[in-house]
């Protein structure tokens, strides 16, 4: 009982002591006037006014490529090339691997030799067209003139007959003549007409063995990079079988998680500025908003589109993004070297009748010209009041109530 008594006692006679001399520290209140001993420092000062400071939406999110396609061999055969590898840069329609041609360059010779036969037959020359007047063929021609000779041999006939020359069994012998050499010659017409059906057959059977042969020729789809390298040189590939994967990397999508209590003010056509460590901040778009809300963790998902000409932007990393969703919104920063913080407390000084007061204050976003990057000021979201004037450089030295002299430079 003594010994509480005691200290109590102690800390009652500190106490006294304390209120005596004048306690401070770095949460104290001390009245703000200005000190007479010693000049007044001067300090530089920043006039606190509202400027612009584009409201954002910030998110975090993935890089994803435009466009993904896994390319394919067109024909069946044996990698005879391989033009491409892992990272390799292409443009659209260049190579990347070649399938053995020589069957596919066989198949095409033969079909361009069946086209050659069918041109023969119906006596087209060597100028390209394929049109033909079936009547001026010589197998029509032939039968167009055994047709008119039976005709003349017939009406002979029919003279002999009339005046009893003749006896009706050889009437009959040259009207069945005539009835077959008109047959003959309707088959003939025919035969020609299949046989232009036949060279039109041809020339398709033709034009797909030359598809066939340039489609040994495996092309990639777009402008891009090789994501990965499938095939071998000297694999047996059939039809559709993977080769490589080509990404479109310009531009590329930036996919955002946007939380459901800022859904409503994203909006097509905003500006998003993106963050990746090691690589410089660049800006793009929205472009795409998913129509509805995710149930299981109530986010909006966004997409943006990111020019990538240099494609330093890889899909598949991480990014944070900051979607500006009003431009022209206002709001007070301050350079970063007035805002002293210590011990997870932030405060800055004004000048406030001669003498330095401080102010705490609850900072926002690091800002360059006004928008959410790295940068040299800082956004106030309390603790200032427009007109105030803040000393723009600031450190533990100075003191509440110190004199000064404010200047602006």
């Amino acid at each position: 009982m003594r010994h509480v008594e005691r200290g109590n006692l102690r800390f009652l006679v500190a106490a006294l002591a304390c209120a005596a001399v004048g306690c401070s520290g770095p949460y104290s209140s001390p009245m703000v006037s200005a000190k007479t001993s010693g000049p007044a420092m001067r300090v530089r000062v920043e006039k606190v006014k509202p400027h612009t400071i584009p409201e954002i939406v910030t998110a975090t999110g993935e890089l994803i490529a435009e466009e993904l396609a896994i390319v394919s061999a067109r024909v069946p055969g044996r990698i005879g090339e391989m033009k491409v590898d892992l990272g390799s840069r292409v443009e659209k329609d260049d190579v990347v691997a070649i399938i053995e041609p020589v069957e596919y360059e066989y198949r095409a010779r033969g079909a361009e030799a069946l086209v050659e036969q069918s041109r023969a037959r119906l006596g087209l020359k060597n100028d390209g067209s394929d049109a033909v007047n079936p009547l001026e063929t010589a197998s029509v021609k032939q039968a167009a003139a055994a047709l008119e000779e039976a005709r003349l041999n017939f009406a002979r006939i029919s003279q002999l007959f009339k005046a009893g020359v003749l006896s009706r069994m050889e009437f009959d012998k040259g009207q069945a003549t005539v009835q077959q050499t008109e047959a003959q010659h309707q088959a003939a017409i025919e035969g020609i007409l299949e046989a232009q059906a036949q060279l039109s057959e041809r020339r398709v059977a033709l034009a797909i063995a030359r598809y066939q042969l340039t489609q040994t020729f495996v092309r990639a789809p777009f402008r891009g990079a090789v994501t990965r390298r499938i095939a071998a040189v000297g694999e047996q590939v059939t039809a559709n079988s993977p080769v490589v994967s080509v990404a479109r990397l310009h531009p590329v999508r930036l996919r955002l998680e946007v939380s459901e209590r800022y859904s409503t003010r994203v909006r097509v056509g905003q500006r998003v500025d993106v963050h990746i460590t090691g690589i410089e901040p660049r800006s793009g778009k929205v472009v795409r908003l998913s129509p509805a809300i995710e149930t299981q963790n109530r986010i909006l998902s966004v997409e943006a589109e990111i020019p990538n000409e240099d494609g330093a932007l890889r899909p598949g990393s991480f990014a944070d993004g900051a979607i500006t969703v009003d431009p022209n919104a206002q709001g007070i920063s301050i350079p970063v070297s007035a805002l002293v913080s210590f011990a997870g407390v932030d405060r800055v000084f004004v000048v406030e009748n001669g003498a330095l007061a401080e102010r705490l204050v609850k900072p926002g976003r690091t800002l360059v010209d006004g928008r959410a990057l790295t940068g040299g000021r800082v956004e106030i979201l309390s603790g200032l009041a427009p007109g105030e004037q803040v000393v723009a450089e600031a450190n533990e030295r100075l003191t509440a109530g110190q004199a000064a002299a404010p200047f602006v430079q």
